[in-house]
C-alpha cells in the first residue's frame, strides 16, 4: 500500500503569508514592542504625584496600562490568525502519518 504524502507548511508558506500582510505583520510588532516597554520603562511611572486621594500615579498607570495591554494582545491575537496559512489549525496536533489502526487492535 502506498501512502499519500502529507503534506506539511514550509517556512516559506509562512513567510509568504506575512509577506501578504505586511501592516499586519507591522502591526503586531510594534503592539508586543509598546508593551514591553511600557512595562520596563519605569521612570515614565514611578512617581508619585499626580495623586488622587491617598493612591499614587503608580497605581493609577498600572489600573489603565493592564487592561490596555490585555486589549492590544488580543488584538495580536488576531492579528496572527489573519496571517496563518489558510489549511492550518486552531492549535490542534498534527496527525501522525500512516493509517489509523483498527479499534479492536488498540483496545486489545
Amino acid at each position: 500500500m502506498s501512502q499519500p504524502p502529507v503534506r506539511r507548511e514550509s517556512q516559506r508558506s509562512v513567510k509568504s503569508q506575512v509577506a501578504a500582510h505586511p501592516a499586519a505583520a507591522a502591526i503586531i510588532v510594534i503592539l508586543i514592542i509598546v508593551a514591553i516597554v511600557g512595562t520596563l520603562w519605569v521612570p515614565a511611572y514611578a512617581r508619585v504625584t499626580p495623586k488622587v486621594g491617598d493612591f499614587p500615579f503608580f497605581y493609577f498607570y498600572l489600573l489603565i496600562f493592564m487592561p490596555a495591554v490585555s486589549i492590544a494582545l488580543l488584538i495580536v491575537i488576531a492579528l496572527q490568525k489573519r496571517l496563518a496559512p489558510p489549511g492550518a489549525d486552531d492549535g490542534a496536533p498534527p496527525a501522525p502519518p500512516g493509517p489509523a489502526a483498527p479499534v479492536s487492535e488498540v483496545t486489545k
